[in-house]
């Protein structure tokens, strides 16, 4: 017990033990929990500046904790670099044009594109691999997975000739990028969408990616829209 004093006022403080602090948490479940509890024990003259003392302490006690909390959160966070507003805006459009781009066209995985293509090789993902080392198709990935957009093929599954065509043109670019110019409508092919015309109007495709490129080269296309802005596209046809 502790004991102060100043002129006529009394102070005691008690620390309860554990068969008290059990009676003291029903009476006062907000203290259940508590490790320790004290009272204090003042006469009447006391009580008003007390309290306010001992509410001061114990905010000065919480907010310790707080800091503590604080630190331990801070030290789990892992590092980043946090994006500026105008990225994040980028991301979140670029997000959504792939999400558009998967569902309105369609994609295969590797082993889809082995069994359209009837082959018979143990390893399913072997023929979707090697064409793509060979240039002849495009993988996007998604989902820590690679798909292949189903314009690039024909109706046996073989990739498109104008495709390689395509790819070799815009070597550099990335697999997103080059899958946006597909689906997108096209100035140089009177707004019609590259991929629409892969199989008929091969040429017109390629002299059209030619064209783009060159545009490219200059910081814009020839619509005039900048070049990391993802453009719109069309909706496949049903």
């Amino acid at each position: 017990m502790t004991t102060a004093r100043r002129g006529e006022g009394r102070v005691e403080v008690v620390e309860l033990d554990d068969r008290a602090r059990r009676v003291l948490a029903r009476r006062h479940p907000e203290v259940g929990g508590a490790s320790a509890a004290f009272v204090v024990v003042a006469d009447a003259e006391m009580r008003t500046g007390l309290r306010h003392a001992v509410e001061l302490l114990a905010a000065a006690a919480n907010e310790r904790r707080y800091l503590r909390i604080e630190e331990l959160v801070d030290a789990l966070l892992p590092r980043i670099d946090v994006p500026r507003p105008p990225a994040l805006e980028q991301a979140r459009r670029q997000a959504v044009v792939r999400l558009r781009m998967l569902r309105d066209f369609g994609a295969y995985s590797a082993d889809d594109v082995a069994e359209m293509a009837g082959s018979r090789a143990t390893n399913r993902s072997a023929l979707a691999s090697r064409w793509r080392r060979q240039g002849r198709i495009l993988a996007v990935p998604y989902d820590n997975r690679e798909f292949y957009l189903a314009f690039q093929f024909d109706d046996a599954g073989q990739p498109l000739p104008a495709v390689a065509d395509v790819l070799a043109i815009m070597a550099g670019r990335s697999p997103w990028d080059i899958a946006l110019w597909f689906v997108t409508d096209n100035p140089w092919l009177q707004r019609r969408r590259p991929a629409d015309l892969l199989a008929d109007q091969a040429r017109r495709v390629t002299r059209a990616a030619e064209a783009d490129a060159a545009a490219r080269a200059g910081g814009t296309m020839r619509n005039g829209s900048a070049v990391d802005d993802p453009a719109p596209f069309s909706p496949a046809p049903a």
